[in-house]
């Protein structure tokens, strides 16, 4: 936003719509209860375990904000630049509502405390006109609204004072520990977490700040750590001056302890007019924050500034939600939905900063470090808070941010600041490969990952299809192209620049990507082809998830056959398995359903072979294992085997079983018909060999040749 915009400091920006959102209704008239039912040691351990949520919050916040640029938004701003927009739209977006119905509660609580004096007034008249001023005072400005919540401050500060010098003559002794039965600790608990959630409608001014980076650390931990002291200590006096029974039975017992007992009243009054004021300064900067990075639609108009830098129509929709919300009746209902959204809000920023520091990305050097343990225990606690609280809504909170997400993750929201889910799943790889390293290699572990050579992009579609078929779901493809500057090369590689060949390699790998199969592109520059090619196969050997095959093609132009007979050998050197695609011209791969897998006996290449029959099986639907036998009286030996090997290889029981009989050039001429013949390919096959066989059976073929890694039988 313009400079100019920003206006406020610490203090008024910052502290105080934090401490006054932090001093509200529940000190007043819930705090007494609390102590009753647990007693002042009770409520102690209560008030200690809630500001765990909110002073880890409160650190992690401190060290995110002196770490990135924070724009407007606040908690919604840290997340989306740490997260990434998805995961800032899915809970900027709930915590942008919560906070438009936090105000509408905080409205009906002020109605509810005038009432308790004036009871023949309308409520709805009471809201309304509240609504009405609170719109105005957010339209003219956070500045000018601070200057309100000062008078505010003055009003909460009075009536604690006349809370802390009054005394009870008829209290006897301090109630140190509950004795109700009626109300379990947790359910004490989840009635006083609420008090501790205000830090957002501080955090949520950061467009307003002339520093956020130093303004909301100070301001909010100084606004914890005095509603932390406000709250302990009111305990304390509460269990001080009061018996057990008023503090279970008597909701105003701390107008009855002060010493001027209308400053409690003028308290609770001003406690919920000034939550109510935080929420409606908070909430429209949240979905101004949203409309700027267009999480939303019609982000535009919720981005749009008045003269004086307010969100005008981001106002005036948080107002309709509000005016709403208010006429359609009970709140309370919702109240705890509410909190579940601060509380996951709070979780993931802890969470944030406990995985930026675990991953250990480098962009991340806050000047306010904190130790890692307590972004840990603090994110881990917010989620145990939730479900304390109410399982229930809970996991509706969860469901409903979850939607969120996916509906921001299909619309595919870019931001220019980046984030570091790269790195988190980058770290993750990375410790999986130290962990796999260590490991022993077994073909137990075997799933094909290609290492493919693309001599022209553009000519290789159907050939990516193919590829797809063979490594879906879980296998790999590393696509890479050659661009020789000198010496012998391929024709199109040579005409075209890296930039173009690599273009072209990604359009291609899209369509395997957009099925969820990992695939890569490199272009490789070298004075020869095939120099290029024996580095490319010695590198990624030694890489985590290094290729285990090496998939060939055999080019129309024959001429080529000596460039495919040294890439074979480079292979077998590398101890790659090969297989060689020899792709019919006129019928490429037909109608994909039928696979030909020719078995010798006693095959040393069987395991690769069955392993890419296998694959195939499952995308095109059938595979038939033939065998050549030179006598009738061997077919039934001959089909026990392929039993056998059906049996051994856990191949699909509707496998088919064909003997032919004959020499292996006669069995090619008969051999049922299929979309892909698959043969074994030994040490002495020369290319002339597979260019033959793949003349005389006429359909595509695949050669393949073990590297001794792969393994079909358990």
């Amino acid at each position: 936003m313009n400079e100019e915009h920003r206006k406020l400091g610490t203090f008024d920006g910052v502290f105080t719509p934090s401490i006054l959102t932090l001093i509200g209704v529940i000190l007043y008239l819930r705090l007494g209860w609390v102590v009753g039912n647990v007693g002042l040691f009770g409520a102690l351990i209560i008030i200690c375990l809630a500001h765990i949520a909110t002073i880890s919050t409160g650190l992690a916040m401190a060290s995110m904000a002196t770490n990135v640029k924070i724009g407007t938004g606040g908690f919604y701003s840290l997340l989306s630049r740490s997260l990434g927009l998805e995961i800032g739209g899915a809970i900027g977006i709930p915590l942008y509502l919560s906070q438009a119905l936090s105000t509408a509660l905080y409205i009906v609580g002020f109605t509810e405390a005038i009432l308790s004096y004036y009871p023949d007034l309308n409520p709805h008249l009471i809201s309304i006109s509240v609504l009405v001023i609170l719109f105005f005072i957010a339209y003219i400005g956070a500045k000018s609204a601070m200057k309100i919540q000062y008078f505010i401050m003055a009003i909460i500060a009075f009536s604690l004072i006349a809370f802390f010098l009054g005394t009870k003559a008829d209290n006897t002794q301090l109630y140190f520990w509950g004795s109700s039965n009626d109300v379990s600790f947790w359910t004490v608990f989840a009635i006083f977490f609420p008090a501790v959630t205000g830090i957002s409608a501080g955090a949520s001014m950061s467009g307003d700040l002339k520093n956020p980076r130093r303004n909301l650390p100070i301001g909010i931990l100084s606004a914890i750590g005095l509603g932390f002291i406000i709250y302990i200590g009111s305990a304390y006096w509460l269990a001080k001056q009061a018996t057990h029974e008023e503090l279970l039975n008597n909701t105003f017992i701390m107008k009855d302890i002060a010493i001027w007992g209308f400053a409690i009243t003028a308290g609770v009054i001003g406690a919920t007019l000034s939550s109510a004021i935080g929420c409606m300064l908070a909430a429209p900067r949240v979905l101004m924050a949203l409309g700027e990075d267009r999480v939303l639609p019609l982000s535009k108009v919720w981005a749009e500034r008045s003269s004086n830098g307010e969100p005008i129509y981001s106002l005036m929709l948080t107002t309709g939600i509000v005016l709403l919300s208010i006429l359609l009746g009970d709140l309370n209902t919702i109240a705890p939905l509410l909190t579940m959204f601060f509380l996951i809000t709070y979780g993931m920023i802890n969470l944030s900063v406990f995985t930026e520091k675990l991953v250990g990305v480098t962009s991340f050097r806050p000047s306010f470090n904190i130790p890692l343990l307590i972004p840990f225990i603090g994110g881990i606690w917010c989620f145990i808070i939730m479900f304390l609280i109410n399982s229930l809504f809970a996991g509706i909170a969860i469901i409903i941010i979850g939607i969120v997400y996916f509906i921001q993750l299909k619309r595919g929201l870019s931001a220019p600041w980046g984030d570091i889910r790269g790195a988190i799943f980058n770290m993750i790889a990375e410790e999986a490969a130290k962990t796999a390293a260590k490991m022993p290699q077994t073909a137990k572990g075997w799933k094909p990952n290609l290492l493919v050579p693309i001599e022209n992009p553009r000519a290789s579609t159907s050939i990516i299809s193919f590829l797809k078929d063979i490594v879906f779901p879980k296998g790999t493809i590393r696509l890479f192209s050659v661009k020789v500057t000198n010496g012998n090369s391929y024709e199109n590689a040579e005409q075209k620049t890296k930039e173009q060949l690599l273009d072209e390699l990604n359009e291609l790998a899209s369509t395997a990507r957009k099925d969820g199969i990992f695939t890569s592109t490199s272009v490789i520059e070298g004075n020869h082809f095939l120099e290029v090619i024996n580095i490319i196969t010695q590198v990624t050997r030694g890489m985590y998830f290094s290729p285990n095959i090496i998939f060939l093609t055999m080019s129309s132009d024959r001429s080529k056959s000596s460039i495919l007979e040294q890439m074979i050998q480079i292979s077998i050197k590398q101890k790659l398995g090969i297989i060689i695609l020899g792709l019919h011209p006129k019928t490429s791969f037909g109608r994909k359903e039928i696979v030909n897998l020719w078995l010798r006996d006693k095959s040393p290449n069987q395991n690769l072979a069955v392993l890419m029959a296998v694959e195939l099986q499952q995308q095109w639907g059938q595979v038939r294992l033939l065998r050549v036998t030179n006598s009738e009286e061997n077919i039934n030996k001959e089909l026990n085997d392929l039993k056998r090997i059906v049996e051994e290889d856990r191949m699909p029981a509707r496998t088919e079983l064909t003997v032919l009989v004959g020499s292996f050039e006669e069995a090619m001429s008969k051999a049922p018909l299929a979309d892909l013949n698959i043969f074994g390919m030994s040490d002495q096959m020369t290319i002339d060999n597979l260019y033959h066989i793949a003349d005389k059976i006429d359909t595509s073929c695949l050669f393949a040749m073990d590297s001794g890694t792969e393994c079909t039988a358990s």
